[in-house]
């Protein structure tokens, strides 16, 4: 009844049929969204940021969404980059980044490049080909350190935001290869540059985690609004058809298509032919790997029956091809003459099946579900002929080996060894910045291997597929592909066992599975020779994996016994390697005096001897560098960590960098370099996000959250907070997971939540904090101490002011921590000379470990307790030095709180622009300038008022004027002002 019916009315759709297909039809509907598009290319034209996803079912509307916000923002001035995910090329690296980023990118002026500087342009020059070959040095990256040339993407757009607004348009995100997703997770990680745009389109379900998780955060953050788009209403459908909405023939076209604008495009053709079959009679359901509802495909097919065999073969040919796809690798594809090839191509775009580009000789599939379609409908194998054809072609005009080895993979037949060089050669090429792509290349030249022999060569490339996926997060393939490598390895082979059994125990110990891999090492021990270098390397091992299981006595003793085992021997680098072992970990129980005598011999140890860049090397390094912060010795684990990242770049172990990064954030955020730090443990966060490790992401955010808490950045301190207690959730026995909640709650209690920043911290076992380290206990029982006091709790501080003194700790930090908490109690109980003297005592302590913050810190205690003893001069120079060491080591926020001091003394004190704020030709004043530079950062008024040290009240006064002089009515109008001034006077 349905078919009859509607062959009827097939007259009455051909204006919905002219409009030929969802991206130029008519958009219907979707008010809201756009009024939201509306509002954000408002904002980014005054300078905010944002950033939109629009998710959906197949062919519910978000290209055409996206197809709305590029024309809006062309009118308005935005340059508008485009890019788009394809099905079959998910394994190409990048591509989605070089067809949005390539052409505007090639096209920047000399000026532009050059202001970029070489490492930058040379990191952009590594992925976009329009750059290759345009000068800039070599750059060789690890595969941790891929990050780099994300940031230089950042930067870039930072450039070209100065000319004019941009709006990065990424559609079918869910089908973007791994490298491309990874770039934009990094994009909304640390927010878009200002007067930028990120749209984003894609399918939940298809969507890869990487890209979901980046979204969640972005979106808890506020930095993201996401759209969910609904099916058309009926009057929706009825406009969409130029029909009333109480016509029969709306009521029943929007009941077959569930209101979806694709499904009702796909029905106007087949009723345009006369060939409709109702469309629950084709089947209902969709194809669980393409998601394709099988009533889409039926009509798509029907549209293909309708095509000559040649012509239904070009269509094939760029199926294979690409999409877009150019003519004369069609051509070659097909195996037909160019002349047919361009008849047949004319007839397919006369029938909307595909269109032309602004590219001369580019032709796209009308829709991305089409192509697939047409993909499956080819005889398999037809299309292994096509690959094989296309792969024999781009080697011909010299196509890089990643653009080969797509259609080698997919025509190679097992034994064909020439496909295996290419796919190897195609996945060294790439992965040390796409290794997801270099994984799945690597796994398809072993696939290809002859069953019998070639061991060696079997070994290398699973072991090399099992680096590449650990380095794209893929750790649990990763570990399986390394238990395949140990199948294969001799039990005799003590050696190669040894060494991939520590590759397992590494990936176990990232993913914080201590438990399942500690059979593994014990069932290897047995069947090793004690007193041999390879059970050395697993007693290390089996160390590290009690150490983790919380049996610290037993990773003491089993360090100690490796150690024991390497004297023998006499192989020094083990021994070198068990005492940096057995020094972390009796640092870590509270052995002040075995593990300065062990650090010693191990830093002479590295400093002196010539010993090679082994594992055994880097991880004694590493070890050494966290001991020395645990003994304060934080200039001389600065050193170390540097070297080992100088190490470990030269030597290609990537999995050290990570470790040494984190080490060389924390110790330049104890002497004082926070600017430097900061840097760091951004990187540090990429790298841990990357590699999926949330061992290594936990302690990253921690003191990531730690190093913006004494910046006085609060907001982002919170924001690294929750995402460090959310990653020790995940991984509970992970290496310093305590780290997370003793950061988080101290940034709490810095911002003014005294309760909950006490309750993160006592979670960790009471107010004596047993869930951490011994040495880590006094720098958070010293925050503990000012949330007491904070509520009043005074007793309650003087109760841990005396756990700390009491202590059987003596390093000098830890003096100086004890005698800050006693000057803040002897100051709350009104004993202000007392107080002061304790505060200078805690200074020395604090100045002799080159803790320069804690020291400034304790000088504004002092000051505060002498103007409290009328000694105004005294107390006047504690302060200014304060102020001085403060400002210089970029802590603004202790910084303004001794400057507020310095003025209630009536001391006048140059002010020092909140950060990045600038002058204001508003009108505004250095209060209000500062408050409107908060609220671009994101901080509530709240987190405002904690900055600065003002009230609630007067900081919505304060916004009320803002508000007025510039003009606007919303805090993202506020923000949009700010970092519009701010990228002009860059």
């Amino acid at each position: 009844m349905l078919r009859s019916f509607c062959l009827v009315l097939a007259g009455g759709l051909m204006a919905l049929i002219s409009a030929s297909g969802a991206e130029s039809a008519k958009l219907v509907g979707r008010s809201s969204e756009l009024l939201s598009i509306g509002k954000l290319l408002a904002d980014a034209q005054s300078g905010a940021v944002g950033a939109i996803a629009v998710v959906g079912e197949p062919g519910i509307g978000k290209t055409r969404m996206l197809l709305e916000l590029s024309e809006r923002a062309t009118a308005a001035g935005f340059e508008v980059l485009t890019g788009r995910g394809a099905e079959l090329e998910r394994d190409v690296p990048f591509g989605m980044v070089i067809e949005a980023l390539d052409q505007k990118f090639g096209a920047l002026s000399a000026d532009v490049t050059t202001s970029m500087g070489p490492e930058q342009f040379s990191e952009l020059a590594t992925v976009l080909p329009s750059l290759s070959g345009r000068g800039g040095r070599n750059i060789s990256r690890l595969e941790i350190e891929r990050f780099e040339f994300h940031r230089a993407v950042r930067a870039t757009f930072g450039l070209l935001v100065r000319v004019r607004p941009l709006v990065l348009v990424l559609d079918d995100v869910h089908w973007a290869d791994p490298a491309s997703v990874e770039l934009i997770g990094h994009l909304l990680r640390r927010g878009l540059v200002p007067g930028m745009v990120l749209a984003l389109a894609y399918r939940t379900r298809q969507a890869p985690p990487l890209l979901l998780d980046a979204v969640a955060r972005a979106s808890r953050e506020s930095q993201l609004y996401e759209f969910e788009l609904a099916p058309l209403t009926i009057a929706e459908a009825a406009e969409a058809l130029g029909e009333r909405v109480d016509s029969r023939t709306v009521r029943l076209l929007h009941s077959e298509t569930g209101g979806n604008p694709f499904y009702l495009e796909q029905l106007s053709r087949t009723v345009q032919r006369g060939t409709l079959a109702p469309v629950t009679a084709e089947g209902a359901g969709e194809d669980r790997e393409t998601g394709i509802p099988a009533a889409v495909r039926a009509t798509i097919v029907r549209e293909l029956a309708g095509l000559t065999d040649k012509t239904l073969k070009v269509l094939q040919a760029g199926a294979v091809a690409s999409d877009p796809f150019n003519i004369d690798l069609v051509t070659k594809i097909s195996d037909f003459d160019e002349g047919l090839v361009s008849n047949c191509l004319d007839e397919l775009v006369g029938v909307d099946l595909v269109r032309t580009t602004t590219t001369a000789g580019q032709f796209r599939f009308r829709h991305p579900i089409v192509r697939r379609v047409v993909y499956d409908e080819a005889m398999p194998a037809w299309r292994f002929g096509a690959h094989k054809r296309a792969a024999r072609a781009l080697a011909m005009r010299g196509a890089p080996l990643i653009v080969q080895a797509h259609h080698v993979e997919r025509s190679a037949s097992p034994g064909d060894e020439e496909a295996v060089v290419t796919l190897t050669a195609a996945g060294q090429a790439v992965v040390s910045r796409a290794p997801a792509a270099a994984a799945g290349w690597f796994k398809a030249a072993l696939e290809l291997l002859p069953e019998s022999g070639g061991m060696e060569q079997r070994l290398s490339l699973i072991v090399s597929m099992a680096g590449a996926l650990a380095y794209s997060g893929r750790m649990h393939d990763s570990r399986s592909a390394l238990e395949q490598a140990l199948a294969l390895v001799p039990v005799d082979s003590f050696s190669d066992r040894a060494r991939i059994i520590g590759m397992i125990a590494r990936a176990d110990h990232s993913l914080g599975r201590a438990d399942e891999v500690r059979d593994l090492i014990t069932t290897a021990l047995d069947q090793t020779t004690p007193g041999t270098a390879e059970a050395v390397k697993l007693h290390l091992e089996l160390a590290e994996n009690q150490q983790m299981r919380g049996q610290w006595e037993s990773a003491v003793a089993t360090a100690a016994l490796a150690r024991a085992e390497a004297e023998t021997l006499g192989d020094r680098p083990l021994f070198v390697a068990g005492s940096s072992c057995l020094a972390w970990f009796t640092s870590a129980l509270g052995d002040v005096d075995q593990a300065q005598m062990l650090a010693d011999s191990v830093a002479n140890s590295v400093d002196t001897d010539n010993l090679s860049p082994t594992p055994e090397f880097l991880d004694a390094l590493a070890n050494l560098v966290f001991t020395e912060i645990a003994l304060s010795r934080f200039r001389s684990a600065d050193r170390h960590a540097e070297r080992g990242l100088e190490v470990s770049r030269a030597s290609g172990h990537g999995h050290f960098v990570g470790r040494f990064m984190l080490g060389a954030a924390t110790t330049k955020m104890y002497f004082g370099q926070l600017r430097e730090a900061q840097r760091t443990i951004e990187s540090t966060v990429e790298a841990a996000i990357l590699l999926g490790n949330d061992q290594l992401l936990a302690s990253a955010e921690a003191i990531r959250c730690w190093i913006e808490t004494l910046r006085g950045n609060l907001s982002a301190a919170l924001t690294a907070g929750r995402a460090a207690v959310r990653a020790a959730n995940r991984v509970p026995q992970a290496h310093y997971a305590w780290l997370a909640r003793a950061c988080y709650g101290q940034a709490l209690i810095e911002g003014g939540e005294f309760e909950r920043g006490r309750k993160e911290i006592i979670s960790l076992g009471g107010l004596e904090l047993p869930g951490m380290s011994p040495l880590a206990r006094p720098v958070f029982q010293l925050q503990l101490v000012n949330a007491e006091l904070a509520t009043g709790r005074i007793d309650s501080a003087e109760a841990i002011v005396r756990r700390i003194e009491d202590s059987p700790l003596t390093l000098l930090s830890h003096k100086g921590q004890a005698f800050q908490g006693r000057a803040l109690v002897q100051a709350a109980s009104g004993d202000f000379r007392a107080a002061a003297t304790s505060a200078r005592w805690a200074c020395e302590y604090f100045d002799a470990v080159e803790m320069c913050v804690w020291a400034a810190r304790a000088r504004i205690i002092g000051g505060r307790a002498l103007a409290q003893a009328n000694d105004t001069g005294a107390a006047i120079r504690e302060l200014e030095l304060a102020y001085g060491i403060l400002r210089e080591t970029g802590a603004a926020r202790f910084a303004n709180a001794a400057a507020k001091e310095l003025r209630s003394l009536g001391r006048r004190v140059q002010r020092r622009p909140t950060p990045d704020a600038a002058a204001d030709p508003a009108g505004l004043t250095d209060r209000e300038c500062g408050v409107a530079s908060l609220v671009a950062e994101g901080y509530t008024n709240r987190e405002i008022a904690a900055e600065l040290f003002i009230s609630p009240k007067t900081v919505e006064k304060h916004l009320a004027r803002v508000f007025e002089k510039l003009g606007v009515s919303t805090r993202a109008g506020v923000a949009g002002a700010i970092n519009l001034r701010r990228v002009k006077q860059h």
